[in-house]
């Protein structure tokens, strides 16, 4: 049963039990990551270890000099094996070709404009009285407020 009916005192007195435990479990998790360094250091500094490491990168060099053999050659099939290149095309608009070609009001009903940029340009406030804010609720807290005693 709680000691109060008072439930910002308790959830107060919750987060400040949460913040005790989980400075305990930071102790803990530190100790482990030192043992997880230790022996990390102590596998990556074994000589099988470093052996594997440099045939995987000796053969890593292989393929990429491979790779730009055929590409350079203009080879992208040879036998049963294919060279496939893989691409990705990103389109950015071009805002002076787009605003002379569709005008003012369809370049206006699709921009965007960055925060960062105009006030850059213009100045931090300045523009203060053409922007929406939008307030999202991130978290609650409850706070302890201390309470003057009045001496009599």
């Amino acid at each position: 049963m709680p000691t109060t009916d008072n439930p910002l005192e308790r959830a107060f007195m919750a987060r400040v039990r949460s913040e005790e435990y989980a400075a305990d479990l930071k102790t803990l998790q530190s100790d482990l990551d030192d043992r997880i360094t230790a022996l990390q250091e102590e596998f990556n500094a074994r000589e099988d270890v470093i052996d594997l490491k440099r045939k995987i990168e000796r053969c890593e060099e292989e393929r990429r000099n491979c790779i730009e053999q055929a590409k350079t050659s203009g080879i992208s099939k040879m036998g049963s094996f294919l060279l496939r290149i893989r691409t990705r095309k990103t389109r950015t608009v071009i805002p002076a070709k787009f605003f002379a070609r569709f005008g003012a009001e369809t370049f206006v009903a699709c921009s965007t404009v960055a925060i960062g940029k105009a006030e850059a340009a213009v100045g931090k406030g300045a523009f203060d009285d053409c922007c929406e804010a939008d307030v999202k609720e991130t978290g609650v807290t409850v706070e302890y407020e201390r309470q003057e005693v009045e001496a009599e």
